[in-house]
């Protein structure tokens, strides 16, 4: 079998992913057993391929670590490895950007 083949038994291979109003999604990728979160985003679709993040960004800050806002990934996120998303509920920095 090729890669994204054979999956699963489900006719539809693709799953879209859209946060409510007040909620993100954490792409959390694991590395030696320990978590760290890669980028944040609103909406992701996902396929026996790997998964695709629509209006991605990054936490940035200041030198002196007073101030934080979302800085955006310029395009689209492609992940073709293993990646877990959490839903979270949205802070005040997710909305500010640099």
């Amino acid at each position: 079998m090729g890669r994204g083949l054979g999956t699963g038994s489900d006719d539809d291979n693709c799953r879209i992913i859209q946060c409510t109003a007040g909620t993100v999604m954490v792409i959390v990728v694991s590395c030696g057993g320990v978590d760290f979160v890669h980028a944040h985003c609103r909406k992701a679709m996902i396929d026996p391929w790997g998964v695709y993040c629509g209006d991605p960004f990054r936490r940035a800050s200041n030198a002196a670590l007073t101030s934080t806002w979302a800085e955006p990934i310029p395009r689209g996120l492609f992940i073709f490895r293993p990646i877990r998303l959490e839903i979270v509920p949205e802070q005040d920095w997710m909305q500010r950007t640099g």
